[in-house]
């Protein structure tokens, strides 16, 4: 889908709390062995320890507006996603948030597409922004918590780390910000059992297992031979997703104004198995960044973190241009197109 050149993110924040848990301290611990120390490519990451997942969802969507200068009764939908919990069981975070932030005429809307969930709400946003000319301003959202004892950041998942915290972002046309110039999806939804595995359908949650155990439906999902086609699918797909990403924004693969691609917040593993070997092979000219180090894997924030930091570190000039690869369960994966502009909404992440 290309957007044109009239949607810009005129911000893009992340909001982490500040308490640090170490990788170093999990292994002295007891709880990783070295070898996962390693694979999760992580030194620390952040912990939640007052703040749910929509309060912490609220800070960085008030964040993002101030940046913005977005009076929040401006915004005229918002898209909340999340990954985990968020602190109710039957209910809506998304009205929550717009509720709290002040955008008293939005239209609130939940994103429920695992860790790609933020990549889908830029999407939807923009969409609404160039099919509606009305629209003034959208406003983004994530957030998610990964807390013991329903979820144990650091185990409950194979070569992955998961990170606490929130991340927001303001699109309108006003063009201050980056712009978001086109976006590639694609979906295997014959991948969905990874995350299934081959448990019965449960009446309530967490009946299969407390903390939940992604290892075990992977470890089913790989037995089924689901793993050895999803080697092959992800990077034909991700290749598709470029090529076509590129193609939507005008661009050629040598293109030199395409300067960096930036990655998921994975573990080495999965970039090095998965995104890698297509990126290099594509785009050798462009700097390619892995950012999760300090924060692990973020739920559905990856892509917003992301482009926060793009923004907050200025790395693109006028005419230049950077790629944000987003991945999550189902499965889906994307490709976001950003081109530099003079403005700057940045807050750091």
């Amino acid at each position: 889908m290309r957007f044109g050149e009239n949607v810009t993110i005129d911000a893009a924040v992340c909001w982490l709390p500040t308490t640090r848990q170490s990788a170093a301290s999990q292994v002295a611990d007891g709880v990783l062995a070295p070898v996962e120390e390693a694979q999760s490519g992580v030194m620390e990451v952040p912990v939640a320890t007052d703040q749910a997942a929509p309060e912490m969802a609220v800070l960085a969507g008030q964040r993002a507006l101030r940046h913005a200068g977005v009076a929040p009764p401006d915004i005229d939908l918002l898209f909340h996603s999340w990954t985990y919990h968020q602190g109710h069981d039957f209910w809506s975070p998304a009205h929550y948030v717009a509720d709290r932030v002040g955008a008293v005429n939005a239209v609130p809307v939940g994103i429920a597409q695992m860790c790609h969930g933020g990549a889908m709400a830029l999407h939807e946003a923009a969409l609404h922004l160039c099919a509606n000319p009305s629209a003034k301003a959208a406003l983004v959202t994530t957030a998610d918590r990964f807390q013991q004892p329903g979820f144990d950041r650091w185990t409950s998942d194979s070569h992955v780390a998961y990170g606490d915290g929130a991340t927001a972002a303001v699109l309108s046309r006003s063009g201050r910000g980056l712009r978001l110039l086109a976006q590639s999806v694609r979906a295997a939804p014959a991948m969905e059992g990874m995350y299934r595995g081959d448990d019965a359908f449960s009446r309530e949650p967490m009946e299969h297992s407390r903390p939940v155990n992604v290892r075990r439906t992977k470890k089913a999902f790989a037995a089924a031979g689901g793993m050895a086609r999803f080697a092959e699918l992800a990077p034909v797909a991700i290749s598709d997703l470029l090529v076509a990403a590129l193609a939507e924004a005008g661009l050629a693969h040598g293109d030199r104004r395409i300067r960096h691609v930036l990655l998921p917040r994975l573990g080495p593993a999965t970039l090095e198995r998965t995104y890698l070997p297509v990126v290099e092979r594509q785009l050798p000219h462009a700097t390619v960044h892995r950012l999760g180090a300090h924060t692990g894997h973020l739920g559905s924030g990856d892509v917003l973190a992301n482009l926060a930091a793009v923004q907050s570190e200025q790395l693109l000039a006028a005419g230049e241009v950077a790629l944000l690869l987003s991945g999550g369960g189902g499965f889906t994966w994307s490709c976001t197109v950003l081109g530099g502009s003079a403005g700057d909404g940045a807050a750091p992440c």
